[in-house]
């Protein structure tokens, strides 16, 4: 199984990072991508690349901090970073003008175009604003990150040529609009990812999360979609490894 999505240089994993990574190789994930989505992890995540040869990252300036935004570093051109995000809108926690997030997200939209590489996207509460920004931006490509809106845009998205990820709220009892639209759009269309450490998995909801919970989130879509968990980790892979170039 790829981790598509994870926050590993969060302070949460200080003490015990390199067990934490230990533990997702054990468990069945075979490669792991880190979201550095702010300038004070971007070294450390590159540092990370570094040391683990399965571990790659993408570099970028979350919505949230996007009034912090003060251009890109040259570690954007690095082999391992595979790349540019997460990016995207927030209306959500509204503590960033509107304006300035659009702004910045169209900074990332046209730096990934630039470097050819894809963009993880963070679309909460702005879906009819960041599906009409990537359509103005053609070529571009990537994932929408924790996929959280409707069907109707789970199809404009996937029509766009975006994947979906999908994170642990999948494995919510509550969470019955995911659920319908995993089983509806093809796995073709799909990415998993755990947002570790935040949306941890139903069964241990409550604690951290991290990269080992991955199979859980593949166990409960294949179960939506009726087939093996072993044909859910074999065609997301192969997604992963088209997005994102890994060999």
């Amino acid at each position: 199984m790829i981790e598509t999505h994870c926050h590993l240089c969060d302070s949460s994993y200080d003490a015990d990072r390199d067990a934490v990574i230990g533990r997702a190789f054990t468990s069945g994930v075979t490669k792991i991508i880190e979201i550095a989505e702010s300038p004070p992890v971007w070294e450390k995540a590159i540092e990370l690349t570094r040391k683990y040869e399965n571990v790659f990252c993408a570099l970028g300036v979350h919505p949230n901090n996007a009034d912090k935004f003060a251009g890109f570093p040259d570690l954007l051109n690095d082999r391992k970073v595979v790349a540019v995000g997460e990016c995207g809108l927030d209306y959500y926690r509204k503590n960033v003008e509107r304006k300035v997030q659009i702004k910045v997200f169209e900074e990332h939209l046209k730096k990934a175009l630039d470097l050819k590489k894809p963009v993880i996207v963070h679309c909460r509460d702005a879906a009819e604003d960041v599906f009409s920004i990537l359509g103005a931006y053609n070529g571009i490509t990537g994932v929408i990150h924790c996929f959280s809106s409707s069907a109707e845009f789970a199809e404009k998205f996937i029509q766009l040529g975006f994947y979906l990820g999908i994170d642990g709220p999948v494995t919510y009892p509550s969470a019955k609009n995911l659920k319908e639209i995993v089983k509806k759009i093809p796995l073709e269309s799909i990415l998993i990812e755990t947002d570790s450490p935040y949306l941890t998995p139903q069964i241990f909801r409550g604690k951290r999360n991290e990269p080992s919970y991955l199979g859980y989130i593949a166990c409960a879509i294949a179960e939506i979609k009726g087939i093996a968990a072993s044909e859910v980790s074999k065609v997301t892979d192969g997604n992963a490894s088209q997005l994102f170039g890994l060999i």
